[in-house]
């Protein structure tokens, strides 16, 4: 037996939830089916231990940083949602470790100086989203294995179970290599479709996001922005990540080593690894930590394909040309990774929605 839905979600991350959000707001039937356990995709902030007691205080191991006055669609949508922004911390000086002369100081402007962050984390965006729909609208654990043209059937597995859901019309909001690696069609898609997909690396699949937690932030202490560029690694990039309430001070950081590389390592290595260029960056009291979060995106199965570890880390650019409604418009492509103008970002997740129900014509 099916299970009919006017329009089916394929993907719980910013872009489907957006563009879920805005068909059930207008009491349209649609379903969003999510094959990991949560919500959010690669949007993922975890509580800290001492952000427990609030359950407000988290880091970002997603993407953390927005432009309201560049990003027209965020702005209007935290503005609806009542979510709040704050400053990125840039006040202090900036450090440079280089290869050959050591790590020098730097008192020019940040390149975060217009850059801000979501109060609580970006999980309030999907979270807000997700609360605004009846629970029934989302599933969790429904992984998408095939679609078939003739009267739009989706047939997803949970558990060991197979379901069998129809539809009008689908949104895939997936990053594509993913839609392309996972997903049977019948009809087979378009060769150019397909190697389309194959070509649009998946933004964040080749990360790897640490965040060190501490009770002080001795960098301020110390006249320091907490930003850092450095050529020796394994961080390559380091900035202030502490939460807008201050209930715990934090180092976000990037990883440089390559996704290959980094499989060379145990957890435990990298973090010593770490550790030692923290000290030799910030002194004793960066070993004073009280947590560590890390969060390896090439490690995730429905984030990353085995394409996307053979590549940089880059931003997604989509041929303008290639449409994004597919089978007479039934299939609609969504995601950052669609995006024509924001590829890779929040903004480029809502402006791929946008497109979509505009191809629905809603």
């Amino acid at each position: 037996m099916s299970e009919f839905h006017s329009v089916i979600v394929i993907g719980a991350g910013l872009s489907g939830l957006y563009a879920a959000w805005q068909l059930h707001r207008k009491n349209q039937d649609v379903i969003v089916l999510e094959a990991r356990e949560r919500c959010g995709g690669r949007i993922l902030s975890p509580l800290t231990q001492a952000g427990k007691a609030n359950n407000e205080s988290v880091t970002d191991l997603g993407p953390a940083w927005v432009w309201p006055q560049l990003q027209s669609r965020l702005q209007r949508l935290t503005t609806e949602l009542d979510i709040k922004l704050f400053k990125q911390f840039v006040q202090g000086q900036m450090l440079y470790e280089t290869q050959s002369q050591g790590i020098e100081k730097y008192a020019g402007q940040s390149s975060h100086s217009q850059s801000y962050r979501i109060a609580g984390g970006c999980r309030k965006l999907t979270d807000t989203l997700k609360n605004h729909m009846h629970d029934s609208v989302i599933r969790t654990n429904t992984c998408v294995t095939s679609i078939d043209q003739e009267d739009m059937v989706v047939k997803a597995v949970c558990g060991e179970k197979t379901h069998i859901y129809t539809a009008e019309k689908i949104i895939l909001a997936m990053p594509l290599r993913l839609v392309q690696q996972s997903i049977k069609f019948s009809p087979p898609l378009e060769n150019n479709i397909v190697e389309h997909m194959k070509n649009t690396a998946t933004w964040m699949a080749g990360h790897c996001k640490m965040v060190f937690i501490y009770d002080r932030p001795f960098w301020r202490d110390l006249g320091l922005s907490g930003e850092v560029f450095s050529q020796q690694g394994p961080l390559t990039e380091i900035y202030d990540g502490s939460p807008a309430d201050e209930l715990f001070y934090a180092l976000t950081s990037f990883v440089g080593l390559h996704a290959l590389e980094r499989k060379q390592l145990k957890k435990e290595q990298l973090l010593e690894l770490c550790m030692a260029q923290l000290k030799r960056l910030f002194g004793e009291e960066s070993q004073k930590l009280k947590e560590v979060q890390i969060q390896d995106w090439s490690t995730e199965v429905f984030t990353t394909t085995e394409l996307d570890l053979k590549n940089l880390p880059q931003h997604p650019a989509f041929a303008e040309d290639l449409s994004r409604g597919l089978w007479q418009n039934k299939l609609i492509l969504a995601g950052t990774e669609v995006a024509r103008n924001h590829g890779g970002y929040l903004e480029g997740a809502l402006e791929s929605a946008d497109e979509a129900l505009e191809i629905l014509g809603l």
